[in-house]
C-alpha cells in the first residue's frame, strides 16, 4: 500500500497539513501521518477534527507557537543539571503557553470534551513559569532583579568601570600626555592600557602587557588603574557565581515539573496537529463526511487537493452502493488519471482525519488502498512499462483484502491490444471476487463493453466538447466515452489525408460503434444542458412564489394594523361621547332654566345618534369573524377596508374568494367579506368618523416654531390619518432651528410600527428642514 502512497502523491498532503503546524512536534506528525483502515479509528480521526473545526469557528485559541520540544533538556534539569538562560526561558515560555490554552479550552470543556481530553494533560506550572519569566530576559540574560546580590554586584560593577575610565583618560588628558605616542587607551586582554612612548619607559609606573611591532610603542597599565582592574575582575568573579547560582536554582525548579513539561509537550504536538487539520480545512473549504455502514465513497463535487481550486473541475462520482466496480473511459488528456487520484487522494484524508475539499462526501472506510497509476517502467529492474504494471498488479492481487478500494489507471495498456484487453476483464472480475472496489481507467472497447454487461459494474466516461476538440474535464456517471483520437489527431497537426487514411482503416462496425457513441456524448450533455437550465427554472421560480408570499404578508399585516388601529379609534370616539354625554347629563339636572334643559336634550339626542351609529359599526367590525357567511358566485358584497361595492367571481377556496370590484380583481379572505343588499357603483351612505379623517387626510404638515408638546399631538393625528387613508409617504415640515423638532419628530417614526423608514429630505425638498416618512 505504500507504493499507492506514492502515486498518489500523498507525500504532498503530509507537507501541506505541515504548513498549518505551530509546533515542530505537530509537523513531525504530519510528516509521518499514515491514513488508518478500521472504521472506529477513522471516525474517531475525524470527530477529534471535527471538534477543532467548530472551535475555530466560533473562537480563536491561544497559539500553540511557543511549545518548543524541551523534553530532554528539561529532565537533564530534573537529574541536577545547569540549563542555560535561553534555554530555560524558552521552557517558561512552552509552560505559559499550554497553560493559556488549557485555560481556554476549561472554559469551554462541555462543548469540547473530545479536545478537553487531550488538553487536561497540559502542563500548569504558573509559579515556575513567573519566577523564571521574572528572572531572565528572553535572549536568556539574567535580570538585575533576579537577587539583591546581583543587583548590588553590578552596581559596583559599574561603578569600578567607570572609575578605571576616569582614571585611564587622566593619563591621556593630564601632564602625562607628553609621553605618550597617541593620546588614547585601549584594552589588552580585558585590561585598560595606553600608549606610552619606548623613550619614555619609567616615567609611568605600572605593568607592560604587549609591545608594538616597531618597538617605538609600548602598552602599559598603570599601577592605580591595575588595583582598579583587580577589584573589578573580582566584582565580576562574584557577578557570575550568582549568575550560576540563580541558573542553577531556576533549572532546579523547572526540573521539578519536567514529567508535567514532558507530557505537556506532547499534548501540545497532539493538538496543535488537530487543529492544523481543522486549518487545513477551512484553507481548502473541506468537508466532514457522512458515515457509511459499509466500504464505499460518495464524492459530490470533489476537488483534487493539489490543484489550484478555482481552476479545477469539480468531480460527482459514487463507488461500492449500486456497484463495486467503475470504468472510466474517454479521450487521452481528458482528465481520467486526474479523477481516478482525485477519488484516492480524497479518501485518504479522510481516512486520515482530514476534510476533504468537496461540496459532499459520504465515506465507508476501506480497508485498504492499492494504485496502479502512470508509467511503471524501471531501467534498473529492467521493467517495461507493462510489466511495472503487473508487478504491481499481482502484489495488490496477493494482499487485497474484502473492502480494499483498488484504483488502476490504463489497465491492460502496454501490450497487444487483444490480450491487454482480455487480461484487464480477467483482472477485474478477480478484484471483484476478492469484495474489492474498484475505479479503472481505459481505452478498450471490449472492457466498455464488459462494464455495461457484468452486474457489479458501471461505466463513466470523461466528457469531450466535440465542437472545440476539448476535453471538459467532467465525470459522466452511466455511459462509456469515446476515445476521439482521430479527431485530436486532427486538432494537433496531423496531415488530413492521414487522418482519413486511418478511418478508412476501420472497419464498418468499428465506423458505426464511435459514430454512436459520440452521439451518446453529445445526447448526455445537452440532456444535462436541459436539466440545468430546468434547474435554473425551478429555483427562479421558486424565489417569485417566495417574493409573492413575502409580499402577500406584508399586505396581510398592514390590513391587521389598520383594522387594529381603525377599531382603537372607535372605541376612543365612543368613550369620548359617553363621557360628554355624562357631562350634559350632570348640567341638566343641575339647571332649571327650560331652555337649557331644551339645548341639553337636543345635545343629547344628537350624541345618542352618533354613538348607535358607532356601536353598530364596531360591532359589526369586531363580530364579522364569528359570524362567517355563506358565499357563493355572483353575490353582491363589501370588502373591508375598500368602500366600493363588488361582486364574486366564484366560490370559496382554501379560504379565500375573487372579488371585482370596478376594474380590479382581488383574492381576498372569505372573513374580509360580507353580503350587501347596496348596488354596485355606490358607496356607504353614512361613513364612520375614522373612515371621514381617512378621506380628508393629507400628504404635508408644517410643525415649525411649534412647542414640542403641541407638534406631538399634531404629528400623531396626522401620521394616524395618513396611515387609514393608505398614503404611501408624507412629509413633516418642522425646520432647522436648534433641531430639537427634527429629533423628536424622527424619533416618533422610528417608533412608530406602520412607518417603514424615515429620512431628511434632498436638499431640493427641504433637507434636514423636513423629514420624509414612508409606510
Amino acid at each position: 500500500m505504500q507504493h499507492a502512497l506514492q502515486v498518489l502523491e500523498y507525500d504532498a498532503i503530509r507537507r501541506k497539513l505541515a504548513e498549518h503546524c505551530e509546533t515542530a512536534l505537530a509537523r513531525q506528525h504530519a510528516a509521518g501521518m499514515d491514513p488508518l483502515f478500521e472504521p472506529e479509528a477513522v471516525w474517531s480521526l475525524l470527530d477529534l477534527t471535527e471538534s477543532a473545526y467548530r472551535l475555530l469557528g466560533v473562537a480563536v485559541p491561544p497559539s500553540l507557537g511557543p511549545v518548543r520540544d524541551l523534553r530532554k533538556q528539561v529532565i537533564h534539569a530534573a537529574k541536577g543539571s545547569v540549563l542555560g538562560g535561553q534555554e530555560i526561558y524558552q521552557a517558561a515560555d512552552s509552560l505559559a503557553a499550554m497553560r493559556a490554552f488549557r485555560s481556554f479550552i476549561n472554559t469551554r470543556r462541555e462543548d469540547y470534551p473530545l479536545l478537553w481530553n487531550i488538553a487536561e494533560g497540559l502542563a500548569d506550572a504558573k509559579s515556575v513559569e513567573e519566577r523564571i519569566f521574572d528572572s531572565l530576559e528572553p535572549d536568556g540574560e539574567v535580570k538585575d532583579s533576579a537577587s539583591a546580590t546581583l543587583a548590588g554586584l553590578r552596581r559596583k560593577m559599574i561603578a569600578t568601570q567607570s572609575r578605571i575610565i576616569e582614571r585611564i583618560q587622566s593619563y591621556c588628558t593630564g601632564k602625562t600626555r607628553e609621553y605618550l605616542t597617541d593620546p588614547i587607551y585601549t584594552t589588552r586582554d580585558g585590561r585598560y592600557v595606553i600608549p606610552l612612548s619606548a623613550n619614555h619607559r619609567g616615567k609611568i609606573k605600572g605593568i607592560v602587557h604587549d609591545t608594538s611591532g616597531t618597538g617605538q610603542t609600548i602598552f602599559i597599565e598603570p599601577e592605580d588603574v591595575l588595583q582598579l582592574g583587580n577589584t573589578l575582575r573580582e566584582v565580576e568573579s562574584a557577578e557570575r557565581e550568582e549568575v550560576m547560582r540563580i541558573l542553577a536554582d531556576l533549572s532546579a525548579r523547572l526540573g521539578s515539573v519536567a514529567l508535567a513539561f514532558e507530557q505537556g509537550v506532547e499534548a501540545a504536538g497532539e493538538l496543535d496537529f488537530i487543529l492544523a487539520k481543522a486549518k487545513m480545512g477551512y484553507a481548502d473549504e473541506g468537508i466532514l463526511p457522512l458515515r457509511a455502514n459499509k466500504a464505499c465513497a460518495d464524492i459530490t463535487s470533489g476537488r483534487h487537493p493539489l490543484l489550484d481550486k478555482t481552476k479545477v473541475v469539480p468531480l460527482t462520482v459514487t463507488v461500492g452502493y449500486e456497484f463495486n466496480g467503475l470504468l472510466i473511459t474517454g479521450p487521452n488528456t481528458g482528465g481520467k488519471t486526474v479523477a481516478i487520484k482525485t477519488i484516492g487522494l480524497l479518501v485518504l484524508m479522510a481516512q486520515s482525519g482530514l476534510m476533504p475539499p468537496a461540496n459532499g462526501m459520504r465515506l465507508g472506510p476501506f480497508s485498504q488502498i492499492w494504485a496502479d497509476i502512470g508509467d511503471e517502467q524501471s531501467i534498473q529492474q529492467s521493467l517495461s512499462t507493462f510489466s511495472g504494471h503487473i508487478r504491481n498488479i499481482s502484489e495488490a492481487l496477493n494482499g487485497v483484502k474484502a473492502g480494499a478500494l483498488v484504483l488502476f489507471d490504463e489497465l491492460g495498456a502496454g501490450t497487444d491490444p487483444a490480450e491487454g484487453a482480455a487480461l484487464a476483464k480477467a483482472i477485474l472480475e478477480e478484484f471483484h471476487s476478492a469484495g474489492a472496489l474498484l475505479v479503472a481507467s481505459s481505452h478498450y472497447g471490449e472492457l466498455k463493453a464488459f462494464a455495461y454487461n457484468t452486474p457489479g459494474f458501471q461505466n463513466a466516461a470523461m466528457e469531450f466538447d466535440a465542437k472545440s476538440l476539448r476535453p471538459t474535464y467532467r465525470l459522466l456517471m452511466g455511459a462509456p466515452g469515446a476515445s476521439h483520437a482521430l479527431k485530436i489527431a486532427e486538432r494537433y497537426g496531423m496531415p488530413k489525408h492521414l487522418v482519413e487514411l486511418a478511418r478508412e482503416g476501420l472497419s464498418s462496425e468499428q465506423q458505426d460503434i464511435a459514430l454512436m457513441m459520440e452521439k451518446l456524448e453529445l445526447s448526455q450533455r445537452q440532456a444535462r444542458i436541459a436539466q440545468g437550465d430546468a434547474d435554473r427554472r425551478v429555483s427562479e421560480l421558486k424565489k417569485l412564489e417566495d417574493k409573492a408570499e413575502k409580499k402577500l404578508a406584508e399586505a396581510e399585516e398592514i390590513r391587521k394594523t389598520v383594522y387594529s388601529k381603525a377599531t382603537d379609534q372607535i372605541e376612543s370616539v365612543l368613550r369620548d361621547i359617553r363621557r360628554e354625554a355624562m357631562q350634559v347629563f350632570d348640567d341638566v339636572k343641575k339647571s332649571a332654566d327650560p331652555k337649557a334643559m331644551e339645548a341639553a336634550r337636543s345635545h343629547l339626542k344628537g350624541l345618542q345618534e352618533i354613538g348607535d351609529e358607532l356601536a353598530s359599526q364596531f360591532e359589526t367590525t369586531r363580530t364579522k369573524k364569528e359570524k362567517p357567511v355563506e358565499l357563493s358566485k355572483g353575490m353582491t358584497v363589501r370588502v373591508e377596508g375598500y368602500t366600493q361595492i363588488g361582486t364574486t367571481l366564484g366560490d370559496p377556496k382554501d379560504g379565500l374568494i375573487l372579488v371585482q370590484m370596478g376594474m380590479l380583481k382581488l383574492n381576498v379572505p372569505v372573513d374580509d367579506v360580507s353580503i350587501t343588499q347596496d348596488k354596485i357603483g355606490e358607496k356607504k351612505r353614512k361613513p364612520n368618523v375614522t373612515l371621514n379623517r381617512a378621506m380628508h387626510a393629507v400628504s404635508e404638515i408644517h410643525l415649525r416654531n411649534m412647542r414640542v408638546e403641541e407638534a406631538q399631538q399634531l404629528l400623531e393625528k396626522f401620521i394616524d390619518d395618513a396611515v387609514l387613508a393608505g398614503i404611501p409617504s408624507v412629509r413633516i415640515v418642522h425646520g432647522k432651528g436648534e433641531g430639537i423638532l427634527r429629533k423628536v419628530v424622527q424619533d416618533y417614526l422610528r417608533r412608530h410600527r406602520s412607518v417603514k423608514s424615515c429620512r431628511d429630505a434632498d436638499p431640493a425638498e427641504g433637507g434636514q428642514g423636513v423629514t420624509i416618512a414612508v409606510f
